[in-house]
Protein backbone atom coordinates (compact mmCIF):
# COMPACT_ATOMS: atom_id res chain seq x y z
CA UNK A 1 0.00 0.00 0.00
CA UNK A 2 1.28 3.70 -1.04
CA UNK A 3 2.21 5.19 2.44
CA UNK A 4 0.16 8.64 0.98
CA UNK A 5 -2.46 6.43 0.86
CA UNK A 6 -2.10 5.10 3.78
CA UNK A 7 -1.41 8.58 5.63
CA UNK A 8 -4.31 10.11 3.99
CA UNK A 9 -6.67 7.15 5.32
CA UNK A 10 -5.72 7.71 8.59
CA UNK A 11 -6.42 11.00 8.90
CA UNK A 12 -9.71 10.90 7.15
CA UNK A 13 -10.74 8.26 9.92
CA UNK A 14 -9.45 10.10 12.95
CA UNK A 15 -11.99 12.28 13.39
CA UNK A 16 -14.67 9.42 13.10
CA UNK A 17 -12.79 7.38 15.34
CA UNK A 18 -12.54 10.43 17.92
CA UNK A 19 -16.63 10.70 17.19
CA UNK A 20 -16.57 6.97 18.93
CA UNK A 21 -14.73 6.40 21.51
CA UNK A 22 -17.05 9.48 22.90
CA UNK A 23 -19.65 7.67 21.93
CA UNK A 24 -18.90 4.84 24.16
CA UNK A 25 -15.44 3.59 22.79
CA UNK A 26 -14.12 0.40 20.82
CA UNK A 27 -16.97 -1.81 19.87
CA UNK A 28 -19.68 0.29 21.17
CA UNK A 29 -21.69 1.69 18.39
CA UNK A 30 -24.87 3.65 19.38
CA UNK A 31 -25.85 5.76 16.99
CA UNK A 32 -27.30 5.95 13.89
CA UNK A 33 -25.65 3.94 11.61
CA UNK A 34 -26.86 6.56 8.65
CA UNK A 35 -25.41 9.75 10.51
CA UNK A 36 -22.00 8.10 11.35
CA UNK A 37 -21.34 6.91 7.53
CA UNK A 38 -22.47 10.68 6.83
CA UNK A 39 -19.80 11.53 9.01
CA UNK A 40 -17.43 9.40 7.63
CA UNK A 41 -18.06 10.04 4.51
CA UNK A 42 -17.31 13.76 4.95
CA UNK A 43 -14.04 13.60 7.05
CA UNK A 44 -13.16 11.16 4.12
CA UNK A 45 -13.71 13.59 1.32
CA UNK A 46 -12.18 16.07 3.58
CA UNK A 47 -9.19 14.38 3.72
CA UNK A 48 -8.98 13.37 0.45
CA UNK A 49 -9.54 17.04 -1.16
CA UNK A 50 -7.12 17.98 1.23
CA UNK A 51 -4.32 16.08 -0.25
CA UNK A 52 -5.60 17.32 -4.13
CA UNK A 53 -6.84 13.78 -4.25
CA UNK A 54 -10.13 13.00 -6.08
CA UNK A 55 -10.91 9.12 -4.73
CA UNK A 56 -12.25 6.44 -7.10
CA UNK A 57 -16.41 6.40 -7.60
CA UNK A 58 -17.32 4.23 -4.38
CA UNK A 59 -14.18 4.10 -2.26
CA UNK A 60 -15.49 6.49 0.48
CA UNK A 61 -18.87 4.23 0.81
CA UNK A 62 -16.87 1.47 0.64
CA UNK A 63 -14.59 2.13 3.39
CA UNK A 64 -17.04 3.86 5.64
CA UNK A 65 -19.54 0.89 5.34
CA UNK A 66 -16.53 -1.45 6.11
CA UNK A 67 -15.00 0.47 8.84
CA UNK A 68 -18.53 0.81 10.39
CA UNK A 69 -19.38 -2.79 10.14
CA UNK A 70 -16.20 -4.37 11.69
CA UNK A 71 -16.50 -2.08 15.07
CA UNK A 72 -20.27 -2.93 15.19
CA UNK A 73 -19.23 -6.38 15.24
CA UNK A 74 -17.02 -6.01 17.97
CA UNK A 75 -13.37 -5.15 16.17
CA UNK A 76 -11.20 -2.24 17.94
CA UNK A 77 -11.53 0.98 16.30
CA UNK A 78 -7.48 0.47 15.39
CA UNK A 79 -7.93 -3.06 13.90
CA UNK A 80 -10.97 -2.06 12.03
CA UNK A 81 -9.35 0.98 10.61
CA UNK A 82 -5.89 -0.99 9.64
CA UNK A 83 -8.64 -3.80 8.11
CA UNK A 84 -10.36 -1.44 5.80
CA UNK A 85 -7.29 0.58 4.65
CA UNK A 86 -5.73 -2.51 3.88
CA UNK A 87 -9.35 -3.57 2.04
CA UNK A 88 -10.34 -0.83 0.32
CA UNK A 89 -6.46 0.00 -0.90
CA UNK A 90 -6.67 -3.66 -2.59
CA UNK A 91 -10.28 -3.35 -3.76
CA UNK A 92 -9.03 0.39 -5.44
CA UNK A 93 -5.38 -0.69 -6.46
CA UNK A 94 -4.55 1.82 -4.64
Amino acid sequence: MAPRFAALFKASLVPFTLMLSLMGGSGAVRADDGLITQFCLAAFNAAMGNAGKTPPAGMGTFTCNCFLNEVKAGAAIDTAQESCKSKAAARYKL
